[in-house]
């Protein structure tokens, strides 16, 4: 019997030093951020603090970011051969410059290996970009190999937008709405109203907005309310609609609702034209306080979007550990 029990202790303890030592010789896990793109520096900042926040929460992976757009990826390698525009941003990051799509990003942390790879779309809703990306990556996991450890990605998992699928699910709008704590302690202060302007990208009027609208409504009941999507085509329409809703006149905080801002963001809400948001607001009698800044900029938005990497490494780390 003793002999049996140091035969299996040998065998255990022999398969323990190879699990330990094909583990030192994987390759690190990876994190990957999809946004859809920055055009200027300014904007870029709603995009690092997300990535920054991946970083401190995620040190032993590798972080890559991505941009869906070709023209922002162009522009920024554009301006990458471009010494006057370098030398007058000496504090940016280098790789922006190289930024590529979702698939240059996986292929670049899969050369060396598969490992465990987490994709998060800095994205509200689960639109048509975030179904590409969820198409995206669940393509790349249905790649078959003869050999089941060559194949590339065996441990692929895509998180959540802010919001959930759908309508939102009830905790991920609660989470996202107490991101905008500040933004509606500011509006209470000075007995404002508030008007969220959200991304047409996710779709026209999806209801996970409307879910948020609720949810907001019922968070911060003392503030007035009205969330709409940003759309050239019917402003006048919407801002007719929200001073239904909105005291008139009044102080009013406009501010956009999505995770990154940009110039053509900042002029449909409050540039000089006078079908801007702000401008049609200012029209029915309103003081508009704009605020153009993305949701990616917000440490607390950050904190949720990390919360939905950790969220899918939990989930995916279970079935990697089972491999």
């Amino acid at each position: 019997m003793s002999l049996i029990l140091l035969l299996t202790a040998a065998a255990l303890a022999a398969f323990l030093l190879k699990a330990r030592r094909a583990s030192a010789d994987a390759p690190p896990p990876a994190v990957i951020l999809v946004a859809r793109g920055a055009s200027d520096p300014e904007e870029l900042e709603d995009v690092l603090v997300v990535l920054r926040g991946i970083k401190k929460a995620f040190p032993c992976y590798q972080e890559r970011l991505a941009f869906s757009s070709d023209s922002v990826r162009a522009l920024w390698r554009e301006r990458g051969e471009d010494p006057a525009f370098r030398e007058a941003h000496p504090d940016m990051d280098p790789r922006i410059y190289s930024v590529g799509n979702a698939i240059s990003a996986l292929a670049s942390v899969q050369e060396t290996g598969p490992r465990l790879t987490l994709v998060q779309g800095l994205l509200l809703t689960d639109g048509p970009d975030y179904y590409d990306l969820s198409s995206l990556v669940e393509s790349l996991r249905q790649i078959k190999t003869f050999d089941r450890a060559r194949a590339p990605f065996p441990w692929i998992g895509l998180g959540l937008p802010a919001l959930g699928p759908g309508e939102g699910q009830k905790e991920m709008l609660l989470r996202t709405a107490q991101t905008l704590a500040p933004l509606f302690a500011e509006a209470e202060a000075a007995r404002a109203g508030m008007v969220l302007v959200a991304d047409p990208s996710g779709g026209i009027n999806p209801p996970a907005y409307r879910s948020l609208e609720s949810c907001l409504k019922t968070v911060y009941p003392s503030v007035p309310l009205a969330v709409a999507v940003r759309d050239a085509i019917q402003p006048r329409g919407a801002v007719e609609a929200i001073s239904a809703s909105l005291p008139v006149p009044g102080p009013v905080i406009l501010a956009t609702l999505a995770p990154v801002s940009g110039i053509e963001v900042a002029d449909d809400l409050d540039g000089p034209g006078e079908d801007s948001w702000g401008n049609l607001l200012r029209a029915r009698g309103y003081t508009v306080d704009p605020r153009v800044r993305g949701l990616g900029s917000s440490p607390l938005f950050a904190e949720l979007i990390v919360e939905n990497v950790k969220r899918q490494e939990g989930a995916l780390s279970r079935r990697y550990m089972m491999d």
